[in-house]
């Protein structure tokens, strides 16, 4: 399933949804984010789904030289997008493949952020276990997206190509995930400005 999906991702590698700075509206939508996130200076910040790049330099910008960036995507022309366009950051941890198969820091992440990438997750459930064993006692998970979850789940659905079956869970359902993999949600907001889902460690 994997493999379909990061052909796919290859394909839109040069789309303007994949390769074009984010503009105000989005950038707007990532402050509520980053005011969610807390300081990052010299924090370290797992990125799954790190698609070309886009969101993974700001968050080096926001990490600084003394923090670190881990960064990875199942597709091999996204990641190389990203490389290039953050060569010069020797503080980002960029890796070609799955969350589930790249080596984690155990108990070294002080935020695990998903930015549109949760409902591509094979296995969900499983994926938030490992997010949770990256943590740090005090660490934070953030799940977002820029859109709301129906207007997600029907672009998806609709969408004739391998995602049309990447949904975000419920709301219950995802309480219920959360819970179950050591996770506390502390927030859930999802409205006309997106998704976003904010948890720590329990």
């Amino acid at each position: 399933m994997y493999a379909r999906k990061a052909n796919f991702f290859d394909s839109q590698t040069d789309a303007p949804w994949a390769a074009e700075a984010y503009g105000p509206e989005e950038m707007t939508k990532l402050e509520r984010v980053f005011a969610a996130a807390g300081p990052l200076d010299g924090k370290t910040v797992l990125e799954p789904g790190c698609g070309t790049g886009r969101l993974t330099e700001i968050l080096a910008g926001r990490v600084g030289p003394s923090g670190r960036v881990l960064a990875m995507d199942i597709s091999e022309g996204m990641v190389a997008a990203a490389q290039e366009r953050l060569a010069d950051q020797a503080h980002v941890d960029l890796r070609h493949g799955r969350l589930e198969t790249c080596p984690l820091p155990e108990g070294g992440v002080n935020l695990a952020l998903c930015h549109q990438v949760f409902p591509h997750l094979q296995d969900q459930q499983g994926a938030l276990a490992l997010l949770a064993r990256s943590l740090k006692a005090d660490g934070l998970l953030i799940i977002c997206h820029f859109k709301p979850l129906s207007v997600i789940n029907d672009v998806h659905r609709k969408a004739g190509t391998a995602v049309e079956q990447d949904m975000i869970p419920e709301h219950g359902e995802m309480e219920r995930m959360c819970t179950e993999a050591g996770f506390k949600i502390t927030e859930l907001t999802d409205d006309a400005r997106g998704y976003v889902l904010c948890a720590i460690k329990a």
